[in-house]
C-alpha cells in the first residue's frame, strides 16, 4: 500500500515538472509556448516600441532573440522558433537547446520599460 501512494505522489510531480511558472491574468504583456511558435500580446494598453523577444536556455549560456520592433496595444505577434538566432547567428533548436524562459523587453510610447518573463512550458 505504501508503494502504490509513493507511486502516485511522483507521478503527480512528474505530471507538474514540465508546466513552467504561471503568468498573471492582468500581465501587460503575455507570453505562450508551444513547439513552434512563441506569441506575444500586448495588453499594456499602449502601442510597445523596440519591442524583442529572447529564449533563455537552461545555464544561460547565450540567448537567442528576434527583434519585433514596434507593436500596437492589443496585437498578437506568432514568432516561429527558427526564427530567433543566437549572437553568432546560430540559429535557436528545440534539439540541441532546452529553453528554460522566455523573455520580451520593450518601451510603451510614453517612454516606460516593458519586461516579461515566463518559463517554458
Amino acid at each position: 500500500m505504501r508503494f502504490l501512494s509513493l507511486l502516485a505522489v511522483a507521478l503527480f510531480f512528474t505530471g507538474c515538472a514540465g508546466q513552467g511558472v504561471g503568468q498573471d491574468a492582468n500581465a501587460p504583456i503575455k507570453i505562450e509556448t508551444s513547439q513552434m511558435f512563441v506569441s506575444v500580446k500586448n495588453d499594456s494598453g499602449m502601442a510597445l516600441n523596440e519591442v524583442s523577444v529572447a529564449i533563455v536556455p537552461m545555464g544561460r549560456t547565450t540567448l537567442y532573440t528576434e527583434y519585433v520592433g514596434r507593436m500596437e496595444s492589443a496585437e498578437t505577434r506568432k514568432i516561429m522558433l527558427g526564427d530567433f538566432n543566437g549572437r553568432d547567428g546560430t540559429p535557436f533548436s528545440l534539439r540541441v537547446v532546452k529553453p528554460k524562459a522566455v523573455q520580451v523587453k520593450g518601451m510603451d510610447v510614453a517612454g516606460k520599460a516593458h519586461e516579461a518573463e515566463v518559463g517554458w512550458k
